[in-house]
Order: C-alpha cells, then sequence, then structure tokens
C-alpha cells in the first residue's frame, strides 16, 4: 500500500545496512536452534545491521556495493542482459498471495531485458499457472517440453526462420487454471504489464506486485546495481516526490538522510562498464 511522505522519510533514515563481514556475529534464533533455549531471539538479524543509534533522528549509515566488482559480474557474463536466441518457456505458479519469494514480475523482467538488449523477445513465452487458494497442485512442466520438443523440431526444420519465426501453435502467452487447464492464450494475454495498453486477460487475473525499488523508481527489468545520484535540490525541483511539494524542513531532513543525493533510476546503473553503455546507448535493433 501507498506511505505517507512524513513514513517515507522514517523508513529511510531507519533502514540502514549490513555491517562488513569481518564485523558480523553469530546469528541467534531461530537461525541457530540452540540459541532459542535462551531467548536469544533475532529474527531479522538486527545485530547484524547498522542502524540508527537514536531511533531515526540521526540516520542509519548506508553502505555502497563495490564498483569493480559490479563490473566484473557483467563482464564475466554472469549478467543476464537480454542476450539470447533460443526457444523459452517462462514457466511459473503464481505464488503472489503467499509469502514466497519468488516473485511473479520476474518473467516480465526477464523480457524487458530482452527488449532492451535487442528490441525483440519473440523468443520468449511466459506461462502462469494459479496456485490459488491452497498452493500448487498442477505441474505444466510436460506440457512446456512437449511445446519445447516441437519448437526445437521447427528449428531444425526451418533454422534460417530462427527461434521466434518457428513457433508452433502452443507457444504462445498462457496462463492456465489450479488444475492446469488453460484460461487464455495469445499475444495480448499480458497486455498492460510492459505497456500501457488496456490489461490483457491473464493480467487481470494473475495481478504482479512491485519490489520496493520498483516503486522508489527503479525499471521492472531490475539490472540496477547501484544508482547515479543527483542531489536531493535537483529531485525536488524536477518534483520527483509529487504531488507533495517538501517543505524547508523536508528538504532539511532529505539533505540529512541522503547526504550524497538521491537515485537518479532515469539515467541506468552506474554498475555497468563503459564498454557496455555504449551498447545500451544505441538504439534497439530487431534481429535479424
Amino acid at each position: 500500500g501507498a506511505i505517507t511522505f512524513d513514513e517515507f522519510l522514517d523508513l529511510n533514515a531507519s533502514v540502514g545496512s549490513w555491517k562488513e563481514a569481518k564485523d558480523m556475529r553469530q546469528e541467534g534464533c531461530p537461525y541457530i536452534l540452540t540459541a532459542c533455549l535462551t531467548s536469544d531471539v533475532d529474527v531479522w538479524s538486527a545485530r547484524n545491521m547498522n542502524l540508527s543509534p537514536d531511533g531515526g533522528r540521526t540516520p542509519a549509515p548506508r553502505r555502497e556495493g563495490d564498483r569493480q566488482a559490479q563490473y566484473a559480474a557483467y563482464r564475466s557474463g554472469m549478467v543476464f542482459r537480454g542476450k539470447i536466441d533460443i526457444p523459452l518457456i517462462d514457466w511459473r505458479h503464481y505464488l503472489e498471495p503467499f509469502l514466497d519469494m519468488h516473485h511473479a514480475h520476474q518473467s516480465f523482467a526477464a523480457r524487458q531485458r530482452m527488449l532492451n538488449y535487442d528490441g525483440d523477445a519473440s523468443n520468449q513465452v511466459i506461462w502462469f499457472t494459479d496456485a490459488r487458494p491452497d498452493g500448487p497442485e498442477f505441474d505444466q512442466t510436460p506440457m512446456a517440453l512437449q511445446v519445447i520438443d516441437e519448437w526445437m523440431a521447427n528449428i531444425r526444420a526451418h533454422p534460417e526462420r530462427g527461434a521466434g519465426g518457428n513457433k508452433p501453435p502452443a507457444a504462445v502467452d498462457s496462463c492456465f487454471a489450479t488444475d492446469g487447464s488453460r484460461i487464455a492464450a495469445g499475444n495480448d494475454v499480458w497486455a498492460g504489464v510492459l505497456d500501457e495498453r488496456p490489461p490483457g486477460a491473464c493480467t487481470r487475473l494473475f495481478p504482479l506486485y512491485r519490489t520496493s525499488r520498483i516503486v522508489a523508481g527503479g525499471p521492472i527489468e531490475g539490472g540496477i546495481f547501484q544508482c547515479f545520484r543527483e542531489p536531493v535540490d535537483a529531485a525536488v525541483e524536477r518534483r520527483l516526490y509529487a504531488p507533495r511539494t517538501p517543505t524547508r524542513a523536508d528538504v532539511a531532513r532529505l539533505r540529512e538522510i541522503f547526504p550524497d543525493g538521491v537515485c537518479d533510476y532515469t539515467k541506468g546503473d552506474a554498475g555497468l562498464p563503459p564498454e557496455l553503455r555504449a551498447h545500451d546507448d544505441r538504439e534497439p535493433a530487431g534481429r535479424e
């Protein structure tokens, strides 16, 4: 849900960061079961956080990622940037209503990275199978493997068409009921997720929830290890906090919390090596 501006300030003053590894202490309960016998309970690992010493009045210290480590991750190929030309069926159970780390938006994060890379995601198909109300019941994997097998056979027969041009009829965006039956299929069933079209049939039935970073202005595809920053005054001037117009007291507090500036997600990833940034600066071109 939405938070107020005052809650936003309090959250960012208090969130802090993890301590350096050399300064961390042994975890407590529930991670070390014997610690539960001595009431050494620390569910959120607060002992290993850099927190405000006075409940948020003094902003908790932040940390920065290592720029050279970020460069190395990109240069080694460990970061998926969208360069892929094999058949893909991104199938997952829809688990948004459950306490589960597998966020459904990641299917579309991958698609957006592909679109960012060369403007083409025709070789990716997104399938959701409902898991409501009691959790996953049906496994769509055998169906997906059958479709992939047919897709690969088409590529062997007509390699000149590429992956996107060899899709069998069943290789299409779809959503399925809890029992595995198809609810809707087609090129527009996920409309509205990555574009401004009215929501498609699957988009309406399987709402996606945003992460805190997306809410803060980051892109759905993630891919920002370290943001470029702008001064607080510049952010206020371009109405980053609209519809609220920060007061003088608000601006003073923002400067205290963000002395090095705030994220400007429009500038992309500061952790992207310069030689790769040159690729991102050009207009995407479709695959041949």
